[in-house]
């Protein structure tokens, strides 16, 4: 569904038809054993912009370049690890042209970050909620950021939080279930955590096994950081995992094998 960004007051209007993926039946509720992915489209606000208007309202924010890293809160800076300021309740992550923002509300948690169609909106419910007041709530918040485009496409999806094996990946995607279920995890930073993968910024470290004969599309090539006997290893920014899997060059994208410990 499509809905111009100064309609927010009418979105219970229109909250019909929404599918739930893992739920018995559609609901105009966002339930409390659910989190949920909607489609934002393409942002059209510079990060730049993103940046200051965060730290104008107090916000923690992240700025990588590369590997390196500094923190603010506001526009104060921090002489702590980076990784010690990911669990504030307000955030922006820059990283590399891209941004992620997250914020709690009244009863949830939720956070804008990239997706491969532009920017997706995660939200995490505490309480069952009414959708519209939610989104409400949340489009509001992100008008004042500056931060929406001028149509959203707010077709919803929820994951059950339950889950623990995760949805499987698309039959057409060659690519490891945990990197699958980092793209659509409702927090990439704890999931990569308890997954054991390496995450800098927004970018995972994901190996792509380059089918023979073959080689890695030059799109991908900013982000190797090493390569040779048919394989290379990027850090990768997280919204691209399912455009690489997809490369006709490329057979199957996986994390690094990392060396047992005896």
């Amino acid at each position: 569904m499509m809905y111009r960004s100064g309609m927010v007051a009418a979105l219970a209007a229109f909250l019909l038809g929404i599918s739930v993926a893992g739920a018995a039946d559609a609901s105009t509720d966002f339930l409390q054993t659910h989190y949920y992915l909607l489609s934002l489209g393409q942002i059209t606000a510079s990060v730049d912009s993103i940046r200051q208007t965060a730290q104008s309202n107090g916000y923690s924010v992240i700025t990588y370049d590369g590997d390196a890293a500094e923190a603010f809160r506001g526009t104060d800076p921090i002489g702590v690890d980076p990784q010690a300021v990911l669990s504030d309740e307000r955030l922006v992550v820059i990283d590399s042209g891209r941004f992620l923002l997250r914020e709690s509300g009244e009863g949830f948690v939720f956070t804008v970050r990239p997706s491969e169609n532009g920017y997706a909106l995660v939200v995490d419910p505490q309480q069952d909620l009414p959708m519209a007041a939610v989104l409400s709530s949340v489009l509001a918040s992100l008008q004042s950021m500056g931060i929406l485009s001028n149509e959203l496409n707010l077709d919803v999806q929820g994951y059950a939080k339950d889950d623990l094996k995760g949805p499987q990946p698309p039959t057409a995607a060659a690519i490891d279930s945990s990197l699958y279920g980092l793209l659509i995890a409702r927090d990439w930073f704890d999931y990569a955590t308890t997954k054991a993968l390496t995450l800098v910024g927004l970018r995972v470290e994901a190996v792509a096994e380059i089918l023979p004969g073959a080689s890695l599309e030059e799109a991908f090539a900013p982000y190797v950081v090493d390569s040779s006997d048919g394989l290379a290893k990027l850090s990768l920014p997280v919204d691209l995992l399912l455009v690489l899997s997809r490369s006709s060059t490329v057979g199957y994208v996986r994390p690094p094998y990392r060396p047992s410990v005896p």
